[in-house]
């Protein structure tokens, strides 16, 4: 697939260096435009990091709390970072992908701990933030944590931090993952927080349930209970199979359970892309055959059987490695989690589809949360391949007003730089002092004139984009 216009911009200043906030709605191609700037940067000096553990193996990097050496229980909401550690020598970009589940306690010690990096080993490191604040945001567990982040305080971007890595934004608005312009249109107004479609969605979606498909809910629990009671209906004897884990992995790092009972006839989801596309992250199947290795699985519109074995998920960390008498940053395998790809497929909560797409989705509406109606909505191609379980109300249409603002503003952003860069290319450049011809190396420069003449090509590309 092709890069469209606005993601190639993206990939564009992405790879020029610029600090770069990337966004927009569902199925705009975020995560494919990150792919192909992983592809394109150094390996050796790039970082590819998520907030949790699922996100993370869906880019093949790590989580922020294991870039950071941060455990768990660690209270980095009163504390600061104190060190740096040594792996950062080396690093130059760090890449975050879905930045609204980061909460803004984390992304300010992640912000902090690179600032000081910068300072310790004296070069600029470059930052950049995937994702759509229209989503899901920063989990708030306690009712102390939804008191003390309240009125948008979780939000990454409503920190003094974000403001100061001065991010270029880039919002995609092509939407790939719908082909019906119209279900586009009503998704994004679902997701700005308007209710005039509510009509449309409850008239337009499948009449009936659709059989061997995803059930997506809000609620853990409701979700277990599903998936249970529908394998216990079927009859024959349950199979157990077994994780095999090496090295240091933890439980956020694991895509589906350690144990995994299944039955023949159980509906599973798959959640990874087989080598031989025969499957990809997101279809669902139905269980036809069990062994002791491997199951057999018959897939909607596909008439052979197909044979699925263990899938090995790679676990990374970055590492500060000596090499040839040099010292470099190494992504390393720190272990492996093997176990069938595929999880119990007739129930899946919101949160954890986020990022997946369904060929079809039953779904339980819900607003509790902001985002919540609009990331269920949106796992689906078209309109007819969704079924409604209950009514949409105008209540469940829940877009966070802290968000709405934030947006406006990083549309009158582009739209005010637009405008006063339309000029651009007959306006004469000042060159500083730095590339005067006095200086004839840049390995003879000096650390104050590489972050000069760093800023002016960051200022030099991002004028020419603009215009």
């Amino acid at each position: 697939m092709e890069l469209t216009a606005e993601q190639q911009k993206a990939k564009n200043l992405i790879i020029s260096g610029i600090n770069v906030f990337l966004t927009g709605g569902a199925g705009t191609g975020k995560s494919y435009v990150l792919k192909q700037v992983i592809k394109t940067l150094l390996a050796n000096t790039t970082v590819v990091c998520a907030p949790t553990g699922i996100a993370a193996i869906n880019i093949h990097g790590i989580t922020i709390h294991r870039l950071l050496e941060l455990s768990p229980e660690k209270d980095i909401i009163n504390s600061h970072p104190d060190h740096v550690s040594n792996k950062f020598e080396k690093i130059r970009t760090v890449i975050i992908d879905e930045i609204s589940m980061c909460r803004s306690d984390l992304f300010i010690w992640l912000s902090r701990t690179l600032k000081m990096a910068e300072r310790k080993y004296k070069h600029p490191i470059q930052l950049v933030v995937v994702g759509d604040f229209y989503q899901l945001p920063p989990v708030l567990a306690t009712p102390a944590e939804k008191e003390y982040f309240a009125n948008g305080k979780a939000y990454a971007f409503n920190t003094s931090e974000w403001e100061s890595w001065n991010f270029r934004p880039v919002i995609l608005h092509q939407v790939i993952r719908q082909n019906d312009n119209e279900f586009s249109s009503v998704l994004n107004s679902i997701r700005e927080g308007y209710t005039t479609s509510i009509q449309y969605l409850n008239s337009r979606s499948a009449k009936n349930p659709l059989k061997n498909t995803i059930t997506i809910v809000s609620r853990n629990r409701e979700a277990n209970a599903i998936n249970l009671q529908k394998v216990r209906s079927l009859t024959g004897d349950w199979k157990l199979y077994n994780s095999q884990v090496s090295g240091q992995i933890n439980d956020q790092d694991k895509p589906v359970p350690d144990k995994l009972k299944l039955k023949e006839g159980a509906l599973v989801v798959f959640t990874a892309n087989s080598a031989d596309n025969t499957y990809f992250n997101g279809t669902s199947a139905i269980v036809t055959h069990l062994d002791h290795d491997h199951i057999k699985v018959r897939i909607a519109n596909f008439s052979e059987e197909i044979t699925v074995y263990p899938f090995t998920w790679t676990i990374y960390d970055y590492r500060l490695v000596k090499e040839d008498n040099h010292r470099k940053l190494e992504k390393v395998q720190i272990g492996e989690y093997q176990q069938l790809p595929i999880k119990l497929g007739y129930a899946i909560t919101i949160h954890k589809s986020q990022g997946q797409t369904y060929n079809a989705a039953n779904i339980v509406p819900a607003g509790w949360a902001p985002g919540l109606l609009y990331v269920a909505l949106s796992r689906v191609r078209n309109i007819n391949q969704l079924h409604l379980l209950s009514k949409i109300e105008p209540q469940m249409v829940n877009a966070d007003p802290n968000v709405i603002d934030f947006y406006k503003h990083l549309q009158q952003y582009k739209d005010s730089h637009r405008l006063s860069n339309q000029n651009f290319k007959t306006t004469a450049i000042q060159i500083p002092i730095v590339l005067k011809s006095d200086i004839q190396e840049i390995g003879h420069f000096n650390n104050e004139q590489i972050k000069q003449l760093r800023n002016f090509i960051h200022t030099f590309v991002q004028k020419q984009y603009e215009a």
